[in-house]
């Protein structure tokens, strides 16, 4: 009796371990599910940080070469190009059988990337140091290369288009309105004022006065010496005229 209770009672702790050890893996594999929708939302959202950190998480859990490609993947869309490079890296030592070319042209970009972002970071500074304690002038940023320019941006999308006014009906000819409408939506005749044009003879001798003065005088003159000359003088015989009576 004895016996058969040690065997019963080491069958009830085998059966509790087997349950517990697959409550433990169902609860594992829940937790990798969990990381990997979580990265899957992260990274159809953009945001790359947070899908390569749950990449990793499961990665972590349970090691698959989808996973480990999905994180480098990430980190590298996400700017983080060191680590990017680590984990393409570690894909190719794991499983360089698959994406081999591509996993490699992406490494190539990677160290060509970093070698630059160091050559700029450690480079001397192009501007003289200030005189005086002024703050020196930062220069603009140099623009990035063709080859590691982002990606075009959607196309914005088209303006709406808002209907043009209706056009006034066309207005009546003059003919056809009244004579008081017509004139009063004429204008009002402008009168020009000229100066009379200069005359001819304004420089001859007759538009002088002084012309004047001498014909007036020499008239007058004229006319005195006539009359002095038809004067009868003291020597003319007188006529005696016989009164009868006298």
């Amino acid at each position: 009796m004895t016996r058969g209770w040690l065997v019963g009672c080491v069958v009830v702790l085998l059966l509790a371990g087997g349950a517990q050890a697959a409550k433990s893996k169902a609860s594992k594999a829940e937790e990798i599910r969990d990381f990997l929708d979580r990265a899957t939302a992260a990274f159809a959202l953009n945001h790359f940080a947070e899908a390569a950190d749950n990449y990793e998480k499961a990665f972590a859990l349970k090691p698959d070469a989808a996973v480990l490609y999905n994180a480098a993947q990430a980190h590298r869309l996400a700017g983080n190009k060191e680590r990017a490079l680590e984990l393409y890296q570690s894909y190719l030592r794991l499983y360089g059988t698959e994406k081999r070319a591509e996993i490699e042209k992406h490494v190539e970009n990677l160290k060509q990337a970093i070698e630059k972002d160091h050559a700029v970071a450690t480079s001397p500074p192009t501007t003289p140091a200030p005189v005086g304690g002024a703050p020196a002038e930062t220069p603009p940023p140099a623009a990035p290369p063709a080859s590691a320019a982002a990606p075009p941006a959607s196309p914005p999308e088209p303006a709406p288009i808002t209907p043009a006014p209706a056009a006034p009906p066309p207005a009546a000819p003059a003919a056809s309105l009244p004579a008081t409408v017509t004139a009063a939506a004429q204008p009002a005749p402008v009168l020009v004022t000229q100066a009379p044009p200069p005359r001819a003879d304004s420089g001859s001798v007759l538009g002088k006065p002084w012309f004047w003065v001498v014909v007036g005088g020499a008239v007058a003159a004229a006319g005195v010496t006539a009359f002095l000359l038809t004067r009868p003088g003291p020597s003319d015989p007188v006529a005696n005229i016989n009164v009868p009576g006298n």
